[in-house]
């Protein structure tokens, strides 16, 4: 596990823990995600029985990547 997918999963846990969905996607902004992949990765986490930190890394890599095509002229 890379070191900052550990520092991302342990702040997502902390913020889980609060409640606080506001700095929840804020932090996975200030992570540069992009917005569908914020959209999963809450969904999955919101949907643990128990928020652990090592299911939380896993997610993160799982969904490292946007479905939606970077080249998509608005």
């Amino acid at each position: 596990m890379n070191a900052l997918v550990e520092f991302e999963a342990g702040r997502l846990v902390d913020l889980f823990g609060q409640g606080d969905t506001l700095n929840i996607f804020m932090f996975m902004d200030m992570m540069n995600m992009p917005i569908d992949v914020q959209d999963r990765l809450f969904s999955e986490i919101s949907a643990l029985k128990y928020i652990d930190k090592a299911k939380v890394e896993h997610i993160i890599e799982s969904h490292g990547q946007s479905t939606i095509h970077e080249k998509l002229n608005y």
